[in-house]
């Protein structure tokens, strides 16, 4: 007897692995059959110990892919969703221990949202390792994945003769999770910032393949780009759970990346997360129509996160497409109201 929904494992089970779970058990085009995690207090342990209401309560934590195996053998497709890194180098065996049990992989991490730039060689690999086996790998997310790159993109629909894109995020991480608001740098000297970012050991990841992916979109080839990685300083006291900041301390970090092409198009981002600032999402677009988008109050990246993955995941679910993908070979990502129909199951 086979299933007509879609096996789905989250692979990763941090603050973002638990909102992607608890937004694919809610969804009726997936039936949530385990979880894979390396936290010893977690395995063994029943998915309904990491959720916030019900869930699938034959479903438990596990510490291999493979241990899921029989229980995936009914469904007439497979989607793992991937949480566990930012680099692709050393998220990659995960992803292909994925796909060699027969999983569509849809992941966070953040360089693989367009890595043909950072590792040609690489992303070739993958390329050919998924085709191989016939399945669909992609990065995606709300930032990188949406907010700064595909919705710039698509608001360069309704233009023409387009000669910039900028797009401006600011983010309160002090609405956030307590790991974001570490990553950021919140609570270091501003000597340890500097060092850190020095290093390439703080900063948002994904800002860099962001741009690639709106210049891969424009179809322009990037000539130069710039990034940069500064402190914020807090106007105040603030009280965290974790800590106690001071006025004129390290209170997050202000980041940019800035492309000219040989097209003369401009591509400019702009990513503020540091506490206390105003959360909001603007997008300008200077062409023969401007666009001017603003999104008051922000995307809130924790749970908008989640709900992208797992709508990305039914996009290649459709597509038919094998290969390491971008988001601009998923197609427009939306909800689908209804559950996916077993005839447009990727085989």
């Amino acid at each position: 007897m086979t299933n007509d929904k879609i096996a789905l494992v989250p692979y990763g089970l941090g603050p973002i692995g638990k909102e992607i779970l608890q937004k694919g058990v809610t969804d009726e085009a997936f039936d949530v059959i385990g979880g894979v995690d390396i936290d010893p207090e977690l395995i063994g342990k029943p998915l309904t110990s990491t959720l916030q209401g019900e869930g699938p309560k034959d479903a438990f934590v596990v510490s291999d892919i493979s241990e899921l195996s029989e229980k995936a053998e009914s469904f007439p497709g497979k989607m793992a969703v991937h949480a566990t890194g930012s680099n692709l180098p050393s998220v990659w065996p995960q992803i292909r221990q994925l796909l060699d049990h027969g999983y569509h992989v849809v992941t966070t991490c953040e360089e693989m949202l367009y890595p043909w730039n950072r590792y040609p060689s690489l992303s070739q690999e993958i390329d050919d390792y998924a085709k191989s086996k016939g399945l669909a790998v992609i990065g995606s997310g709300i930032n990188p994945g949406f907010v700064m790159d595909s919705l710039p993109l698509t608001a360069t629909a309704v233009t023409d003769h387009i000669h910039s894109v900028k797009a401006i995020r600011q983010a309160n991480v002090g609405e956030r999770r307590v790991p974001l608001q570490k990553k950021v740098g919140i609570g270091k000297s501003e000597k340890e910032f500097r060092q850190l970012a020095k290093d390439g050991k703080i900063g948002h990841v994904g800002l860099e393949e962001t741009v690639r992916l709106v210049a891969a979109g424009l179809n322009v080839q990037i000539e130069h780009l710039e990034t940069k990685l500064e402190p914020t300083f807090a106007g105040q006291d603030y009280e965290l759970p974790w800590l106690t900041l001071k006025n004129g301390e390290v209170s997050g970090q202000h980041q940019t990346a800035k492309a000219t092409t040989s097209e003369n198009v401009t591509i400019e981002m702009e990513l503020t997360m540091a506490l206390g600032v105003e959360s909001k999402d603007e997008i300008f677009v200077e062409g023969i129509d401007p666009v001017h988008v603003i999104i008051p109050n922000g995307i809130f990246g924790d749970t908008a996160t989640a709900s992208m993955i797992i709508n990305t995941g039914k996009r290649i679910l459709t597509q038919q497409k094998p290969g390491l993908l971008t988001m601009l070979d998923a197609g427009l990502p939306f909800h689908s109201v209804r559950p996916i129909q077993k005839t447009q199951v990727i085989r």
